[in-house]
């Protein structure tokens, strides 16, 4: 990809101006300049209506790879279907401004007529899978671009070369692949049309660490204009994340701010304005949060772990870990506790899996997604439940509350098995929220939905009520029990699914993948919601996820499942230092782990253990500078939390430590 001087010589590959949409239909749309600009006071993504986009202006050079971030519901997938036409021509509610794509007008353009031109992989990517192999799904494109029948082979071929898939089966059925296959093949299907611009909507947001990597490994190489294949890629690429170290492949960002470009420049300028990020909710690089917070000049603030690396040895500073390595693999109790302060009050066992074997039919054969795992969760325990796509996770996480019987094993529940008890029974006391809230809402309003369950257990009269203010209140949506959840964003949405759980009053939460699809700010408020449910209330959690963050700073306790297996169980702080079992286990650590797993090669000590959020990196390296010692006392950092607000206060990821 170009240096951003060298993409302004070859213009612009699009342009916006005083672009306006809203959903609704046949409404009077405010001209552009009379939104207010994004600097002020700007509506709550959660709280706004009517339009959607409110005068954005955007242009994105030739030759660049762009990244487009702000909070979830802020208009991020609306703005990137202007590209192609989606906007106004498929979604077509009220539209006024100008979109111009390699000198196309977009809104005087169908959809198809963009196509050669553009390339869009959607966010729910398995929905745009439907050819009956590899082969049908690449020659899809090219077929209805009427490319002449003797390239297509050349197409395919390379697209396969530029996604990474060489060695593939052309006649796999796309339904056998991986989540990271298919990832990668909705991407090499777009490529077989040869787009000059590639749009992509959060392509990493369901895939292992990973499986994200290799996925953007593949973008990076197409922005690169690297590979062997006799077409070089796309000229230009934007993308849609929520994921800061994802977005640090890129070498332009824009932030959106109440539906207009509040930032937009050189990666490197955009991403170390703190404020801006943390004023987009955006999640600021956690390396950049941390020289920030050490005082350094936002002219010397280091972006990556390797940058940050060298920073250190350059300044000479030193590095004081928060622990160091002189337990065994089980040893838990002599290690700080996790920056959130959870799992702290651990008491009997709750949950018991034994031999656990749990196996699907497919068309094709028997897998066995889950294969004898024994695992023991305790009372008051946070646990992390990772490991690839297909490792078996949320198979596992089903059998604590009865949704899946073992067909090997046994399943039990405070000693006894699972189904040997009601569904009412377990259901009362273990709340289970699904990936995608909108598999367990069904009511029309809020209160409807949280009252559905312990109605449904027997509850009524005034204790109804208490319970269901009492959990509405909790998650900070009192004020809206009339609203209907459906008209929600995805974060308010999962925080009515939290809701009509802990109204059961449950002993313990089970989540799997709590923060898809959230912002940061919507991240850090739910999640600190679950940490102060587990302090306070004694509510066990365990969290099926692929947030490396999320474990660092959540979760003292991680089981690591691979092909059906459990293949680790260990102190959070003690697997995060193995980065090449990680790597075999297809992980990844968060920046501030890696960059004090770096510290700990360059500068010592070698049997370090390495720091889970901002707040113990910069402790480290000020300590080291001091003299003085880390404080990872657990209580302090609950305090700390605690200070920093509840779900309905500032959020920590927007004002204190960062994953």
């Amino acid at each position: 990809m170009t240096e951003d001087g060298d993409a302004a010589t070859l213009g612009d590959a699009a342009t916006l101006e005083d672009i306006v949409f809203a959903y609704e239909r046949g409404v009077t749309l405010p001209a552009a300049e009379e939104f207010p600009p994004p600097d002020g006071e700007v509506p709550d993504p959660d709280e706004r209506g009517g339009a959607v986009l409110r005068g954005v202006d955007l242009s994105l050079p030739a030759g660049s790879f762009t990244v487009v971030m702000g909070a979830s519901g802020g208009g991020k997938s609306t703005l990137l279907r202007t590209f192609n036409g989606i906007v106004p021509d498929f979604l077509n509610g009220s539209f006024a401004g100008s979109v111009e794509v390699f000198d196309r007008s977009v809104p005087d353009s169908r959809v198809p007529e963009m196509a050669d031109a553009v390339g869009m992989v959607l966010q729910d990517y398995e929905s745009q899978l439907f050819g009956t192999s590899v082969g049908a799904e690449l020659a899809f494109g090219p077929e209805n671009l009427a490319v002449d029948p003797a390239d297509i082979g050349e197409r395919i071929d390379d697209s396969l070369s530029l996604s990474g898939l060489d060695d593939l089966d052309r006649g796999r059925p796309p339904s056998a692949l991986s989540g990271g296959q298919k990832q990668r093949l909705v991407v090499a299907g777009v490529l077989a049309n040869r787009p000059d611009l590639l749009v992509l909507d959060e392509p990493t947001s369901d895939l292992d660490p990973l499986g994200t990597r290799e996925v953007l490994s593949v973008v990076r190489d197409l922005a690169d204009g690297t590979g062997a294949a006799r077409w070089s890629g796309p000229d230009t690429i934007v993308t849609v994340t929520h994921d800061v170290e994802a977005a640090l492949l890129a070498d332009r960002a824009v932030l959106l701010r109440g539906g207009q470009v509040y930032r937009a420049g050189p990666l490197r300028e955009v991403f170390t304005d703190v404020e801006a990020l943390r004023s987009a909710r955006v999640g600021v690089p956690p390396v950049v949060e941390a020289f920030d917070r050490l005082g350094w000049e936002r002219e010397r603030l280091p972006v990556t772990v390797d940058d940050a690396a060298d920073a250190v040895v350059e300044a000479d500073l030193a590095w004081r870990p928060p622990a160091t390595d002189s337990g065994g693999e089980g040893d838990g109790d002599s290690l700080p506790g996790v920056p959130a302060g959870t799992g702290t009050d651990v008491g009997d066992p709750l949950f018991e899996l034994e031999g656990v074997v749990h196996e699907y039919e497919t068309d094709r054969r028997t897998v066995r997604a889950v294969d004898g795992v024994d695992l023991t969760v305790r009372e008051g325990e946070a646990v992390a439940v990772v490991g690839h796509n297909g490792s078996g996770k949320t198979t596992l996480a089903k059998h604590l509350n009865g949704l899946l019987a073992p067909d090997e094993g046994t399943a039990l529940w405070r000693g006894r098995p699972v189904d040997d008890r009601s569904m009412a029974e377990v259901g009362r006391s273990v709340g289970f929220v699904f990936q995608n809230p909108d598999h367990q809402l069904f009511a029309e309003t809020v209160a409807e939905e949280v009252r559905f369950g312990p109605e449904n257990f027997g509850l009524a009269g005034d204790e109804l009520d208490r319970r269901v203010a009492e959990a509405v209140e909790t998650v900070g949506l009192d004020g809206q029990e009339d609203a209907d959840p459906f008209a929600m964003s995805k974060g308010q949405r999962q925080r009515v699914a939290l809701a009509s759980v802990l109204a059961t009053d449950p002993d313990a939460i089970v989540f799997d993948e709590p923060t898809t699809g959230l912002d940061a700010a919507q991240r850090g408020r739910f999640m600190d919601l679950v940490a102060r449910l587990n302090r306070e209330d004694g509510v066990t959690v365990v969290m099926v996820t692929h947030d490396m963050g999320t474990v660092a700073r959540y979760a003292p306790r991680t089981v690591v499942m691979s092909d059906g297996r459990k293949v680790a169980d260990r102190p959070t702080r003690r697997l995060f230092a193995d980065e090449t079992a990680l790597s075999e286990w297809r992980l990844r650590p968060p920046q501030a782990v890696a960059l004090s797993n770096r510290l700990a090669e360059t500068v010592g000590p070698a049997d370090a253990l390495p720091a889970l959020s901002v707040g113990e990196l910069v402790a480290g390296l000020e300590g080291a500078a001091t003299g003085e010692g880390t404080d990872t006392n657990t209580d302090a950092d609950a305090r700390r939390e605690t200070e920093r607000g509840t779900s309905t206060g500032p959020v920590a990821s927007e004002r204190g430590d960062s994953p």
